[in-house]
């Protein structure tokens, strides 16, 4: 017994020497179990949310999330505590604090998985970022005020520089003539560097105005070129147009285009060698898309820094890289442009040394005029969207995928033409200026011609929308965040609109209980097709051979767990499908954004499952 004493006490010590370093930590902590209730705090929780400690241990944890926040916070926390492993765990979640007198504040939130006898809890580290979003936004008001404050006198020095130099040049001493120019060229460097500052702050706030016309690539390219010209003579570099280059039409705005090419060419010269050479050339990739690309013969991008070539101010460590100069924005103003201007870019390493940068964008489509399409299409769209160049890049990419589209640009002319005009789907933009686009939605909705119609909405914030407390009752199809994903909505639009999209509802059922099949496909008979499989290699095969909308799934599969076919269980289209868990293992399953409900073969009826079904696809309620 003596021989323990010690390492009792020193066991004890430990432990109280932990739990102070957890009341001093000056992050919040706060442990929660898998039932959302709040097991333990330190001092910095109490402090952040003004609650007494009595007050939050026992609670659920949602009472520290807005209301607005609270159906997505529940949705992660059921994510994360039903596959933690998979989860990634640290700090980096920005969200939104509750105090106890109602107020809101910025915070960071890190979720940790512990297992402690057998139960899982979840260890949140919080930090209140309050003080820090404060100054972020000060200092962008700064950058912003500054940089304006600037234009205007640099612009004026620069000017007054040029005339010295052009007209009064031959009279000036040398000495003079050469101060004189060193003056112009740094002065031109500080006002691209100013003009930088204020491209991006316009970009990322979304006041860039886009003017698209029709254009020719390789022309735009050729204008790039030479007034670039100048800017490579100063570094030694030859710039040489590929003439085998096509000659692409796009839709655009030719001035942020030319803003990009030159972007890129200013770099590609810079990292080029005295001597060197820089190539750019135009391709047509198919009947939909075209590249630009500019390849330099220079060092490359070092591995560590590729991940962050598109940042803002990222510039490769190094030397070489750093006398080169610059803001660090050329690259990340390049990307927003290209986004606004429905293409991509990226980025290769050229064969024997250099890198190739590259921007893809569609192609002209030559019978697109005017803000309508005519004739009459299976698959025409309305697209309800008050920014006119945003919607033009809009209807030209799904242009390309086969779809007709008539604008609309107020929610008046969105009502007015869906009740002229019966619409295969229909895309709303949720931020309208006249109103919310939910509202517009509920009145399309209302429309007996397009009670049903496949509605998709594309926000910058989709999640606003879908907590909205009316959002059952517009059955979206499917909810887009920007920048969009054309392949994905194009997948989306053309399995909603397809003639086979209005045929009954597929339901794959993989059980290896045959008496199991045979009761569930009896059952659901009246409501949908059933495929029923007992094994994973014939449910895989079954994907590939029909569409499918929806999966029954047995956890137990003779040698195999049936958590192992989700990420497997996937649509022709590519899509992750919807998964109603059905077995006697589905006690410990949790429900996320693939997973949507669990029933207990032992204690769910046939008709709890057929009611599961009909609330996910949906289908007609028993009379």
């Amino acid at each position: 017994m003596t021989a323990d004493r010690p390492d009792a006490v020193e066991l004890g010590f430990t432990e109280e020497l932990f739990r102070l370093a957890v009341e001093a930590c000056p992050s919040g902590m706060m442990m929660v179990d898998h039932h959302g209730k709040i097991v333990m705090v330190n001092t910095e929780i109490e402090r952040q949310f003004g609650f007494t400690r009595g007050e939050l241990i026992g609670q659920a944890v949602d009472m520290l999330v807005p209301e607005r926040l609270r159906t997505q916070h529940e949705r992660h926390r059921h994510g994360f505590t039903a596959r933690p492993e998979s989860k990634h765990t640290g700090a980096g979640r920005e969200l939104f604090g509750r105090r106890k007198d109602g107020s809101e504040f910025p915070v960071e939130v890190g979720l940790n998985p512990i297992h402690a006898s057998g139960n899982l809890l979840v260890l949140a580290v919080v930090v209140d970022i309050g003080q820090r979003k404060h100054i972020e936004r000060l200092k962008d008001e700064f950058v912003s005020t500054v940089s304006h404050e600037l234009r205007t006198p640099l612009t004026s020095i620069a000017g007054s520089l040029g005339l010295l130099i052009g007209q009064w040049s031959d009279v000036l001493p040398d000495s003079a003539t050469r101060l004189v120019t060193i003056a112009q060229k740094n002065i031109q460097r500080l006002v691209r560097l100013v003009n930088d500052i204020l491209d991006i702050e316009k970009l990322e706030s979304g006041a860039a105005v886009f003017h698209f016309t029709e254009v020719g690539l390789r022309e735009v390219t050729e204008q790039a070129i030479e007034d670039t010209r100048g800017f490579a003579e100063g570094f030694g570099v030859q710039m040489r147009f590929d003439p085998a280059s096509a000659d692409a039409r796009v839709s655009t705005d030719p001035d942020r285009l030319l803003q990009v090419i030159t972007n890129l060419l200013s770099n590609a010269i810079k990292f080029s060698s005295a001597g060197g050479e820089v190539v750019v050339s135009v391709e047509a990739i198919d009947a939909t898309k075209c590249r630009f690309s500019v390849r330099d013969f220079g060092p490359g991008i070092p591995p560590e820094f590729r991940s962050h070539i598109f940042e803002k101010f990222a510039q490769a460590d190094g030397t070489n890289a750093r006398r080169k100069g610059g803001t660090g924005l050329g690259l990340s103003i390049v990307k927003q442009i290209v986004e606004r201007l429905g293409g991509r870019t990226g980025f290769d390493d050229a064969p024997g040394g250099g890198t190739i940068f590259h921007v893809e964008l569609p192609v002209l489509d030559a019978s697109a005029g005017g803000e309508i399409d005519v004739g009459a299409s299976p698959r025409r769209l309305l697209l309800c969207d008050d920014d006119r160049a945003v919607a033009r890049v809009i209807r030209t990419r799904l242009r390309s995928a086969g779809f007709a589209v008539d604008f609309a640009h107020s929610p008046n002319n969105a009502m007015k033409r869906a009740r002229g005009t019966r619409y295969a789907a229909i895309l709303v933009d949720l931020h309208l200026r006249d109103t919310d686009g939910i509202d517009l939605i509920l009145g399309l909705r209302a429309l007996r011609s397009h009670a049903a119609t496949p509605i998709v909405v594309i926000s910058g914030d989709p999640e606003r929308g879908r907590e909205d407390v009316r959002s059952a009752r517009l059955n979206i199809l499917e909810w887009f965040s920007k920048p969009i994903d054309f392949a994905r909505l194009s997948r989306v639009l053309e399995a909603a609109t397809s003639p086979t999209s209005h045929a009954r509802p597929c339901v794959l059922h993989i059980d290896d209980d045959p008496d199991v099949l045979a009761l569930v496909a009896h059952k659901l008979d009246t409501l949908v097709d059933v495929i029923s499989v007992n094994c994973v290699e014939s449910a895989l095969s079954s994907l590939v051979q029909r569409q499918v909308d929806l999966v029954i799934l047995d956890i137990g599969l003779g040698g195999h767990s049936g958590l192992d076919l989700l990420p497997k269980l996937r649509d022709v289209t590519g899509n992750v499908l919807p998964v109603i868990v059905f077995s006697t293992h589905a006690s410990d399953i949790r429900c996320d954004d693939q997973v949507q409900s669990w029933l207990c073969k032992t204690s769910s009826s046939l008709d709890g499952l057929m009611e599961a079904v009909r609330n996910r696809l949906p289908l007609p309620k028993a009379a």
